[in-house]
């Protein structure tokens, strides 16, 4: 059993942690890349242009996310834009952060779904108190009044913690107000489903308000990450769950969750270590978790380092950052025998999209439902090549130059890559002489 590790998050350089990954400018990118190229694959006959307000609504993206899932259709009256459930007056600017409220009336009719999924969840914990309902415009000076808590809660959050302010809340898409006779114990969520999407029971003062935007804020940025870096690995579902010490009567949580819960806690540690050297910083309530946040993501990060064959690449990046310890490097299979010999067929109508000031490739392939890839740049040549119909030999020569290594090395670094594109389902090893399939 790995020990606790020795440092804490409350003095790390969070936002650092996160911008060694992918700042925030090019995890945003990548995310509206992912929608975009993912939108053209469940509309090949229609040419189709995300608009931003439409790229930003939780509920496209959630409509998009289905369709991905093979659960539904994506129609163009689907791509419907944010401002249908904003408007004028839900709009919060403060310095740099823009937080934008469902605001407008029909706001509980187009987030049904959200707010039914969310209830769905309370109700199992038995935590519910009836059907969630947003706080809008139609609720009068009661309304204006959470819409000013609220202004004051990131006001308070920035004058805190400006940088990891700046950092998390340009993940937050939406935020939508819970009136509290229907909220029930739940004080914040984020829906998975509706990606992009805070719900915040109306707080009750500006400090909870701020507690409740970088707990959810920590979340939506590892959402991201999540559908754009290199966060888990094929095997993560075989993972054992957590069973948090903090909640003796719940399930377990899956890797997946449990990762979000470390990366939260560090997040609210270090707002926490921030508050209390703040002068006059404010008390918090009774059922704040910052006092706690700390201790709980020390209690989290020793059981991720023993899960770390489950981990990716970035979130052994993202643990050691919080935790101020170099990267665990993941076990290599680069010597597994192979003689490059084989044959590889691939699919002949794979879109690539090269992002813009980094070498990832995004690779769409359009099969029913569609399938998106990120790929570091040799494992997209290698794919590219095999999609030219370049026998496995060539393959090689052309990396050994690339690499300026001997063949017998490149070969068993192409064995690598071509392992890994047919374990991702992008080639498939063959007898016989390469070929394309549909």
């Amino acid at each position: 059993m790995t020990s606790r590790p020795p440092t804490t998050p409350a003095r790390a350089d969070i936002p650092a942690v996160h911008a060694a990954i992918a700042p925030v400018s090019t995890l945003l990118r990548d995310r509206r890349s992912l929608y975009q190229l993912a939108t053209e694959l469940l509309r090949p006959s229609t040419a189709v242009n995300l608009e931003d307000d439409a790229a930003e609504n939780p509920i496209v993206r959630h409509r998009i996310g289905e369709a991905l899932a093979g659960r539904a259709c994506l129609g163009c009256t689907d791509l419907v834009p944010i401002s249908d459930l904003v408007g004028d007056s839900g709009r919060l600017d403060a310095g740099v952060c823009k937080l934008v409220v469902a605001w407008r009336r029909e706001s509980n009719r187009l987030l049904a779904g959200a707010l039914d999924g969310v209830g769905t969840e309370l109700d199992r914990q038995h935590a519910a108190s009836g059907p969630l309902r947003l706080i809008t415009e139609a609720g009068g000076e009661r309304a204006a009044a959470a819409l000013e808590v609220l202004r004051a809660g990131v006001a308070l959050a920035r004058s805190t913690s400006r940088e990891l302010i700046d950092d998390l809340l340009p993940h937050i898409a939406l935020v939508g107000i819970i009136d509290p006779p229907s909220a029930g114990r739940m004080a914040s969520a984020s829906s998975r489903s509706f990606p992009g999407l805070v719900l915040l029971e109306s707080p009750r003062s500006s400090i909870e308000a701020a507690e409740a935007l970088v707990h959810e804020g920590a979340h939506q940025k590892l959402f991201e990450l999540a559908i754009t870096r290199d966060l888990l690995t094929v095997h993560s579902d075989e993972s054992p769950p957590f069973h948090p010490l903090w909640a003796p009567d719940c399930h377990g949580w899956p890797l997946e969750q449990t990762l979000a819960a470390g990366h939260a806690y560090a997040c609210l540690a270090r707002f926490s270590h921030d508050s209390a050297t703040s002068a006059g910083g404010p008390a918090v309530g009774p059922d704040s978790l910052l006092p706690v946040a700390n201790e709980r993501f020390e209690i989290i990060a020793g059981w991720l380092l023993d899960r770390g064959d489950h981990l990716g690449a970035d979130a052994h990046a993202l643990l050691a950052g919080l935790l101020g310890q170099q990267p665990r490097r993941g076990l290599s299979t680069v010597n597994s025998p192979d003689t490059t010999g084989s044959c590889y067929t691939v699919h002949p109508d794979l879109q690539f999209r090269r992002c813009k000031d980094t070498d990832r490739v995004l690779v769409g392939r359009p099969s029913q439902p569609p399938q998106l890839f990120w790929l570091e740049p040799d494992a997209a040549l290698a794919l590219e090549l095999l999609g030219q119909h370049q026998p496995t030999s060539q393959i090689v020569g052309t990396f050994a130059a690339r690499w300026d290594v001997l063949p017998p090395e490149a070969a068993d670094r192409v064995t690598l890559l071509l392992r890994e594109l047919s374990g991702s389902g992008l080639a498939r090893k063959t007898s016989g002489q390469p070929q394309t399939v549909r």
